[in-house]
C-alpha cells in the first residue's frame, strides 16, 4: 500500500499554513509488547508477525481519523523519505526494511513506527505551536494502545526501551528553533549550558554543526520525570532560546551592519545562480535570506517568511513528490539540480532592499 495523492498533498500543505518561523515540536513515545522479546532479538518471521498483530489494532479507533499501514518493503523510496522528512522522524531509513512499517495518520500529524529499535514509536508533530494539545493526542493513542497490547512496564524503571537511556516514560521531545543571529555570535552557550536537563543538536546528526541555522532541543532524561516536566523543561528553553536570539538579531543588526549584509547577500546570490545544490548549503543559504527578509533587507511576496515551506520543500522526498510518477528519481545529480531550479525560482520573487 502507498499513501494515497490526496494524502500526500495535504501532508504537503500542512507546511505552508504556518506562516512563521516559530518552533516545530514533535513527540516520540518508545514502547515494546510485554509478551515479545526486544527487537534486536526477533527473528524475521517474529517481527513479521509482530507488525500484523500491531498493525491489526488500527482498523478504527474512536477519537482518531482514519490510518494508514505501510509496510517499508512496499513503498516507494521516495514515499519513505517524504514521509520522514514530514514528520522529521528521529531515526535512519537504511537497511533492511523487511518487518518495518509506518502506520501514518490521515491529518498529517500522528506516525507511528513499527519495528525501528523498539517494538513501536509513537511519533507526533506540532506544526501550530500547541505542543500541549498534540502530546494530549498522543498520550490517548499510547493508552489505547497499551490496553490492547499490554506494553512492557516495570514498577521501578517505568516503559522498558531497547536503550535503558529511553526508559521510564520513554518520551524523548524535541523542538526546532531558527536562531541565526545567536549561532552567528556564538552566544548559544550561554543560553544553554551543559549541565542543564536539555540537549542541544543540529538538524542534520550526519552532518556537524548547525545546518540551516536550525537549533534542536531535546530532553536528555526521560526516566525519573513525567511527561509534564520534559514538556515544560523545553518550554523553558525554547523560551529563553527564541528571547536571546531576539536580541543577539537586534544587536547584531546594529554592530556588525555590513558583516551581516554580505552573508544575506552572497545567500541570496547562490540561491539565484546554483545549476546544482546540496541541501546543507541550502537550507544555510534560505537562513540567512530569511532573516534578511526579518530584518526588512529583502521583499518578497510573501507576508514575512520564506522559511517554513522551503525547510521542506528541498528535502529528497518533497522534490520527488513534485515529479511526474516517471520522473520521481532519488539520484544524487538529479536531486541536486531539481533543488537548485526550485530555489531559483523562489529567489526570482525576491528583490532587495537598503543596498
Amino acid at each position: 500500500m502507498i499513501l494515497p495523492n490526496d494524502v500526500l498533498h495535504g501532508f504537503a500543505n500542512k507546511k505552508s499554513i504556518n506562516n512563521t518561523t516559530g518552533p516545530i515540536t514533535t513527540f516520540s513515545l518508545s514502547r515494546n509488547i510485554s509478551v515479545a522479546k526486544f527487537l534486536p532479538c526477533l527473528c524475521r518471521e517474529k517481527k513479521l508477525e509482530l507488525l500484523n498483530t500491531i498493525a491489526s489494532h488500527f482498523n478504527h479507533i474512536e477519537g482518531f481519523e482514519e490510518f494508514f499501514v505501510l509496510p517499508l518493503k512496499d513503498l516507494p523510496l521516495w514515499q519513505r523519505e517524504f514521509i520522514a522528512e514530514h514528520f522529521l522522524f528521529p531515526y535512519d531509513l537504511a537497511g533492511n526494511p523487511e518487518g518495518e512499517a509506518f502506520i501514518v495518520s490521515r491529518s498529517g500529524d500522528i506516525l507511528v513506527g513499527i519495528n525501528f529499535y523498539d517494538h513501536l514509536l509513537l511519533h507526533a508533530i506540532d506544526f501550530y505551536s500547541d505542543p500541549e494539545k498534540i502530546l494530549e493526542k498522543l498520550v490517548r493513542l499510547d493508552s489505547y494502545l497499551h490496553e490492547k497490547l499490554s506494553f512492557a512496564f516495570s514498577s521501578d524503571f517505568g516503559f522498558l526501551t531497547t536503550n535503558p537511556r529511553n526508559a521510564g516514560t520513554g518520551l524523548r521531545c524535541k523542538t526546532f528553533l531558527h536562531a541565526p543571529a545567536l549561532l552567528h555570535s556564538q552566544e548559544i552557550s550561554d543560553v544553554i549550558n551543559d549541565d542543564s536537563e536539555i540537549s542541544v543538536s543540529g538538524i542534520l546528526p550526519s552532518i556537524s554543526g548547525y545546518a540551516g541555522n536550525i537549533v534542536v532541543l531535546s530532553n536528555k532524561y526521560s526516566l525519573g520525570v513525567t511527561e509534564e516536566q520534559i514538556l515544560s523543561s523545553l518550554r523553558i528553553g525554547s523560551s529563553k532560546l527564541s528571547v536571546a536570539e531576539t536580541s543577539a538579531k537586534k544587536k547584531y543588526a546594529n554592530e556588525h551592519t555590513c558583516e551581516l549584509k554580505n552573508h544575506v547577500l552572497r545567500a541570496l546570490g547562490l540561491l539565484t545562480h546554483s545549476y546544482c545544490l546540496e541541501l546543507k548549503e541550502t537550507l544555510d543559504a534560505l537562513s540567512w535570506v530569511q532573516l534578511g527578509l526579518e530584518l526588512g533587507w529583502i521583499q518578497g511576496n510573501s507576508e514575512n517568511t520564506i522559511w517554513v515551506p522551503p525547510f521542506w520543500q528541498v528535502r529528497r522526498g518533497h522534490l520527488a513528490f513534485t515529479k511526474q510518477p516517471e520522473e520521481k528519481n532519488l539520484e544524487k545529480e538529479t536531486i541536486l539540480q531539481l533543488r537548485a531550479a526550485a530555489l531559483k525560482e523562489l529567489a526570482n520573487e525576491l528583490t532587495t532592499r537598503g543596498f
